[in-house]
Formats: C-alpha cells, sequence, structure tokens
C-alpha cells in the first residue's frame, strides 16, 4: 500500500501537481475536516463498542490470558 502511495506521488509530481498546494487548498482542507469528523461520528456511533467488546473478551480474555497461562507453567518447569 505504502509503495503505491509513494508510485502515485511520484506520478503526480511528474505531471506537474503539487501535493503540498493541493493538501493546503482550502477547499481540501474542508473535505478532510468533515470526513474526519464522520469518521468520528461512525466510530463513537457504530464501531466502538463491539471494538472494545473484541478487545476485552477475545484478545484479552482468551488470547492474552492463555499466553499468561503457557508462559506461567513454562517458568515453573
Amino acid at each position: 500500500m505504502i509503495i503505491i502511495i509513494v508510485i502515485a506521488l511520484i506520478v503526480l509530481g511528474a505531471l506537474g501537481f503539487n501535493i503540498k498546494d493541493i493538501i493546503n487548498s482550502e477547499k481540501v482542507q474542508t473535505n478532510l475536516h468533515y470526513a474526519w469528523n464522520l469518521v468520528i461520528v461512525v466510530w463513537n456511533n457504530f464501531l466502538a463498542a463491539p471494538a472494545v467488546w473484541i478487545w476485552n473478551n477475545i484478545i484479552i480474555g482468551l488470547i492474552w490470558n492463555n499466553i499468561s497461562k503457557i508462559m506461567t507453567l513454562g517458568s515453573q518447569s
């Protein structure tokens, strides 16, 4: 993904586009601000609760606790 972005930036630069000027333009800044606010609303209203549940019950509850048990058993032998 990073390689594709770098190649796209090189191509745009070769075609004469100044990415810095485009990003700093008022219209683009307004659009980016709107998109970021939308991401925050979606996260807070739809994604945060399931993500926290997955983190607490699957990542911590199953994986981390099992790793801790294995490490404890391994250090006892």
